[in-house]
């Protein structure tokens, strides 16, 4: 069966069309990572008042030694931003605790409360009420990067040309079919 006559005009509309796309969704992606990571600010600087605040109210040996930051990594991807748990160990010195792997072995979007080590009362109330938080906004950047790697698969596929098998041109099958 012989290709129709305008594959080579459908192809490349396809390809512009799923380029313009890509360009929308990184864009808006990026908006939505720039407003979350925002988002996390605030619950971090809500987090280091409540912190604050209960420290001033206890004896030296019940303050505590929690802290979390959000902050950006050079080899992260636009937009891509970090939320960690650490452990304040002695002046200037600042231990950054592991989330773990989940069942599937990836890095889990939630910490484990064993993870924190020895806590105050006060402490794993504050923890208890924002990890959950910060864990959702782990998981929805997880999803965005997601999606952000299927538009990138799409368009190698999109992007590949001639042969057979997985690299093959989605828009020349038949070419190979016809030898």
């Amino acid at each position: 069966m012989a290709r129709h006559h305008d594959a080579p005009a459908r192809e490349q509309w396809v390809r512009q069309q799923f380029e313009e796309l890509d360009t929308l969704v990184t864009g808006r992606c990026t908006e939505i990572l720039a407003t979350l990571q925002e988002g996390a600010t605030e619950l971090k600087t809500e987090f280091t008042e409540a912190m604050l605040k209960e420290r001033r109210t206890r004896h030296p040996s019940e303050r505590g030694s929690i802290g979390v930051r959000v902050r950006t990594t050079a080899g992260s991807a636009p937009g891509i931003f970090q939320i960690e748990w650490y452990r304040v160990q002695g002046k200037q010195r600042t231990h950054y605790l592991k989330r773990g792997k989940d069942k599937a072995g990836r890095i889990s979007p939630h910490y484990r409360l064993g993870a924190f080590g020895r806590l105050t009362e006060w402490e794993k109330a504050l923890i208890f009420h924002y990890e959950p938080s910060f864990a959702a906004l782990r998981t929805i950047q997880t999803q965005i990067g997601q999606i952000r790697l299927r538009f990138d698969l799409i368009i190698q596929t999109l992007n590949r040309s001639g042969g057979s098998g997985p690299d093959a041109d989605p828009f020349n099958a038949d070419a190979e079919w016809d030898r």
